[in-house]
């Protein structure tokens, strides 16, 4: 990885740390029982606009003052800089380069989601995977163009990521956060990013952290469009827009661990 030796092995006692925790029975009374389902990742996806957003039944909120805060910065980063910065982008770039840099960072990102599948008990889905990544990075030109999308057989699968798995593991969310510029998540979630991050392909291709980061920054950004129509649909109509986009966060996060 980028980083040294030290700073790896600091995250991982980290990860183990917190995984403990949230194994533990204290961690896993603070699900509600009612729906007996958990959830997992850090940022806002395409679906969210699909869940309902009532209050009933979401994981506790105790870091409310952090997470209202770091909401309104993310809310007018997002909305006041990324939004007009990506439709300038959009508009200098041509549509085919913008198709290949995110079919690119999918593609690349197969490792995570296949070694998500298996650690779920999720053979054809993990098959699958490996059709596509085998196709893509061949024909597609080491991932530039999405070619398996054309094959029926192959359709993509659901993205697994490590908050997911330990969710099927029975590990409780613990309480929701919002983390600058990440978004929403929750102490599960936020766990498993540490294990996303150190599954994460491209880190092992480049020679230190700012070009780790900075290549995964501008992959965010190419695809901003998507988070952004997202966000917006939740939050328009909404009377409190940070409750809205909390509460369904948590309940596409259930769903998905739930599948």
């Amino acid at each position: 990885m980028p980083a040294g030796s030290f700073r790896i092995t600091i995250a991982l006692y980290t990860a183990c740390l917190a995984c403990t925790l949230l194994l533990a029975p204290a961690a896993a009374r603070a699900d509600t029982p009612a729906e007996g389902a958990q959830h997992a990742p850090p940022t806002i996806s395409a679906d969210l606009d699909d869940y309902d957003t009532g209050n009933e039944d979401m994981v506790p909120d105790p870091l409310e003052g952090w997470n209202r805060m770091w909401f309104a910065i993310n809310d007018a980063l997002l909305l006041k800089v990324v939004k007009p910065v990506h439709q300038g982008y959009v508009a200098v770039t041509p549509d085919e380069l913008r198709s290949g840099v995110r079919n690119f960072f999918h593609n690349l990102a197969f490792p995570l989601r296949f070694l998500n599948c298996l650690l779920q008990g999720k053979p054809m889905e993990a098959g699958v995977e490996m059709g596509r990544f085998i196709i893509n990075s061949t024909v597609g030109m080491a991932g530039f163009i999405d070619v398996a999308k054309k094959d029926k057989p192959i359709v993509e699968p659901d993205k697994e990521d490590f908050g997911q798995t330990l969710g099927v593991w029975g590990a409780g969310e613990g309480f929701y956060i919002v983390w600058p510029v990440i978004g929403p998540s929750t102490l599960r979630d936020s766990v498993g990013l540490v294990g996303d991050y150190f599954a994460d392909p491209f880190g092992y291709m480049v020679d230190d952290d700012v070009t780790y980061f900075a290549g995964r920054a501008y992959g965010e950004f190419n695809k901003a469009d998507e988070t952004i129509s997202s966000y917006e649909a939740v939050t328009k109509s909404a009377v409190e827009p940070y409750t809205s986009v909390r509460n369904a966060y948590i309940q596409l996060r259930r769903a998905k661990v739930a599948k």
